[in-house]
């Protein structure tokens, strides 16, 4: 798959590459970009950044995406993570770190690419995502997409010295309906 994407979308999705390791650094280690995310808590060096690309690249159960505007601006990743193939299911997971990519709607429309990646071209059954009770963006984005919830995670992370609550969201292939 070279790119995904929709008419009428500012933003499309491309395999992620080993050279776009120099645009991961430059939001990786930033609180601000990486607060909604509990296994971001220690600095991130480029040599485990650069391991673990190659090891999700290598993944059978990953797949990630760099996402680009129209004219091949790297804007973030997004991710289908734990692909469970006996059941068809998967995580997803979103993160734009070049600043005026966010608050515009473009995640939203990453988000719908990567559900519909999930569910045409890997054949998936079910989507699924977790995130801090307090993530506001990612409640947002969730249920405008039509995600159900599926219930709170009670002090399921440990980060920044306290626990966190952690909402599990679901859609069902059968159940898009945009």
């Amino acid at each position: 798959m070279k790119t995904f994407t929709r008419p009428g979308f500012k933003v499309r999705l491309r395999p992620i590459r080993a050279d776009d390791i120099d645009h991961i650094m430059a939001w990786i280690n930033d609180p601000e970009v990486t607060k909604n995310f509990a296994n971001m808590s220690e600095r991130i060096t480029r040599e485990q950044e650069i391991a673990w690309l190659e090891w999700v690249m290598a993944s059978d159960n990953d797949r990630l995406y760099a996402v680009e505007d129209l004219e091949g601006r790297y804007l973030g990743n997004a991710g289908i993570h734990k692909i469970y193939w006996p059941a068809r299911n998967g995580r997803l997971g979103l993160v734009l770190g070049a600043a005026d990519a966010r608050g515009r709607g473009l995640g939203t429309q990453a988000m719908k690419l990567l559900v519909a990646l999930a569910f045409e071209e890997l054949g998936l059954h079910k989507t699924w995502l977790v995130h801090y009770k307090t993530n506001e963006r990612m409640a947002h984005i969730a249920t405008k997409l039509g995600f159900t919830t599926e219930g709170v995670l009670r002090d399921e992370y440990f980060h920044a010295q306290s626990f966190h609550d952690m909402v599990r969201w679901s859609l069902l292939e059968d159940e898009l309906s945009w």
